[in-house]
């Protein structure tokens, strides 16, 4: 049986844990704000999500920590943008 390969970057924001996880075997990408989900993305989207905000160096395939953290930092800054202007459907 393979052994699914994962990575994870966590980061305090303000007063919330934030992570971005990606599971290499199958592509799945989620942010979590608290252990609660706030997004996941399946290929191709997670694919261009992070290669949106980490360039094509893997066209956002095989993503290494620093990726994550770029991709984490931009989730972060849009979730901020949209409580801030009293949006609160960030999950949609």
């Amino acid at each position: 049986m393979l052994r699914m390969r994962s990575l994870r970057v966590t980061e305090m924001f303000a007063d919330a844990e934030m992570c971005a996880d990606y599971c290499d075997q199958t592509g799945q990408l989620r942010i979590l704000q608290n252990d609660v989900l706030m997004r996941e993305w399946f290929p191709p989207n997670s694919w261009i999500a992070i290669a949106s905000v980490a360039g094509a160096r893997s066209w956002g395939t095989r993503p290494d920590l620093n990726e994550l953290r770029e991709l984490l930092a931009n989730q972060t800054s849009l979730l901020r943008k949209r409580t801030s202007s009293g949006v609160n459907d960030w999950k949609a």
